[in-house]
């Protein structure tokens, strides 16, 4: 005991010493570090995890507000390879695609995306030569994407299975609001689709269909349309082919439309009975600010009904009725309506149609009056350049026949008058005389062909037989000409007559099951692709609320049905609403041989 505290004595002053003798000896510290099976270490496992895990989240959560992880999963899937302006625009509000030629699998891809992206609100995919699975995939993209309000699917030839499919589409979203199928080809056929669609549309604000082939069939459906929906603003119907029986139904339905402020119908043939039926729409519609009339077949006889209605309509401020052969006097009357205080009209478009000075003076007159502008084909007074109102010249036999009736006098007298000498002729000079006696209303030119008509064959006399029978022949055949002349009025009148009341009929419109939406294998293959049973709201939380990836499965189905398209992949996306057996149903694994992907 006592030894081992003089060692421990020794120890102590030997430490004490060694720390005084050397202030800069080195003193090394020893940190207890924890064995591998201590209780510290697993909690900083568990701590790594959970970053790990916060990690996938915020990576989860992006790709939901984003989708571009999605956009390269699929890329990768089908073999194609990612454009870094799909990229870069899945983050930005508008994605902008014209005339970049997307094929097939970049089409899917980027709608694979789409269906995890809240940012992009425009999608425009203007001439791709998309194929009908691509405008498939794009099309019912819709029915679960409720941040994009705007689509451009214009320059892209529709198929009818296509247009069949949007029809449904505009008919269940309450989001889209801008729509341009410019140039898409949708013919009467598509424009039915596009119809009905329409009537129960509540969302869609601004719609272009020009460029489509549209005809009276088309239009009449559209008109059909106009009379319930009460959302659309500006219409675009330009370049098409509608007329007749199509224009007079499309404005019987602007007559009873509420809201569309923008109509757009230039370049169709409206014509006689378009011109009729727009009277009513101008003198009914109280919302219609901007009407384009440009290049419609409108005549004198058209304006006429046009200038009526614009004397009521106290709502349109611009009218665009240029390229029309209205003449000057059509101009000159527009313009003299324009010029009435009731008149809101505040831009009158004339292009391609001349006008004189006088008219140009009257516009100015407005102009110094309250905001108004002007647009014409050039000023000229020559009476030679088109746009001029010319009568007919007529024959100077008829206007004489014409005013002997009138005077009451006898073909016996008046040849009495002629023959100063009592003979059976008369001289070319005695018969002139004569008519001037009589104060015949031609000229002394005219007089002479009157004459030279009337006068035998190398005697230079007229005889009182020859007037007789002239006049007599010349009343006939202008007989003839007036019956003729009749009944091809009547005709024309009759066939308006016939336009107009079948135009005017009662616009109910046609039961949505003529339209035979799908054929039946296409019912199943879309059955399969989305339920639209959901509301908005949960097709957006089944879409946002995701916490991890999961690509929809591809399935290959086919389509005979079409008669165009053989095969066509579609996607499936398991949702959180609706029958859960089919969502087992439809997610299938993939498989993939060797490099390629089995679909």
């Amino acid at each position: 005991m006592y030894m081992a505290s003089g060692m421990d004595a020794d120890d102590t002053s030997e430490s004490s010493s060694t720390s005084q003798e050397d202030p800069n000896t080195e003193v090394t510290y020893v940190i207890d570090t924890p064995s591998p099976c201590s209780e510290d270490f697993d909690t900083d496992l568990e701590d790594s995890d959970e970053i790990e895990k916060a990690r996938k989240e915020l990576k989860s959560r992006e790709n939901v507000d984003i989708g571009h992880f999605t956009y390269m999963e699929v890329c990768d899937e089908l073999n194609t390879v990612p454009i870094r302006l799909v990229k870069q625009q899945l983050k930005e509000s508008e994605i902008c695609l014209q005339h970049i030629g997307l094929n097939t699998s970049d089409v899917i891809a980027l709608m694979y995306a789409l269906l995890h992206n809240s940012k992009v609100e425009s999608l425009d995919l203007t001439d791709n030569a998309m194929s009908e699975e691509a405008q498939l995939h794009v099309i019912e993209v819709f029915r679960h994407n409720n941040a994009i309000s705007s689509l451009s699917m214009a320059e892209n030839k529709m198929t009818p299975l296509c247009a069949t499919s949007l029809g449904n589409v505009i008919e269940d979203t309450t989001w889209l609001t801008h729509l341009n199928l410019s140039g898409t080809g949708l013919g009467n056929e598509g424009a039915k689709q596009i119809a009905t669609g329409m009537r129960g549309n509540v969302s869609i604000v601004w719609l272009n269909l020009s460029h489509n082939d549209i005809e009276e069939s088309g239009a009449i459906h559209l008109g059909k349309a106009l009379t319930i929906n009460d959302t659309l603003h500006v219409l675009d119907l330009s370049w098409n082919h509608i007329r007749m029986i199509g224009a007079v139904t499309l404005c019987k339905g602007m007559q009873i439309n509420t809201s569309i402020s923008n109509l757009d119908v230039s370049w169709n043939g409206f014509g006689f009975e378009g011109s009729i039926a727009l009277e009513d729409v101008l003198k009914e519609n109280t919302v219609l600010k901007d009407l384009n009339l440009t290049n419609n077949r409108i005549t004198w006889e058209g304006v006429k009904h046009i200038i009526r209605g614009l004397k009521v309509n106290k709502s349109l401020h611009v009218l665009k009725i240029g390229t029309n052969p209205i003449t000057m006097d059509g101009c000159r009357k527009i313009l003299e309506v324009v010029d009435n205080t009731s008149s809101c009209l505040q831009h009158v478009n004339l292009e391609g149609t001349p006008i004189n000075s006088k008219i140009e003076n009257l516009a100015e007159s407005i102009a110094k009056k309250r905001p108004f502008t002007f647009a014409h084909g050039g000023v000229t007074d020559s009476n030679f350049m088109m746009g001029i109102k010319r009568e007919k010249r007529e024959d100077p036999f008829t206007m004489l026949i014409r005013y002997i009736s009138m005077m009451g006098i006898r073909i016996m007298d008046l040849f009495r008058m002629f023959d100063t000498e009592n003979g059976a002729t008369v001289s070319r000079a005695n018969f002139i005389r004569g008519l001037k006696k009589i104060g015949a209303p031609i000229s002394e030119q005219d007089m002479r062909i009157v004459a030279q008509r009337l006068e035998r064959k190398g005697q230079g006399a007229i005889s009182y037989s020859i007037l007789a029978n002239g006049v007599r022949n010349h009343l006939r055949e202008e007989r003839k000409v007036d019956k003729r002349q009749e009944m091809i009025e009547k005709q024309k009148r009759e066939k308006r007559k016939n336009i107009l009341q079948l135009g005017s009929q009662r616009m109910i419109p046609a039961d949505l099951q003529e339209i035979g939406a799908f054929s039946p294998m296409g019912n199943k293959i879309f059955s399969q692709i989305f339920s639209s049973s959901s509301s908005v709201s949960s097709r957006h939380n089944s879409i946002a609320g995701r916490e991890s990836l999961l690509l929809p499965p591809l399935h290959e189905h086919s389509m005979h049905g079409t008669g165009k398209v053989k095969s066509a992949r579609t996607f499936s996306l398991p949702l959180t609403s609706g029958d859960p057996r089919k969502t087992e149903t439809s997610a299938q694994p993939r498989e993939k041989i060797g490099d390629t992907l089995s679909l």
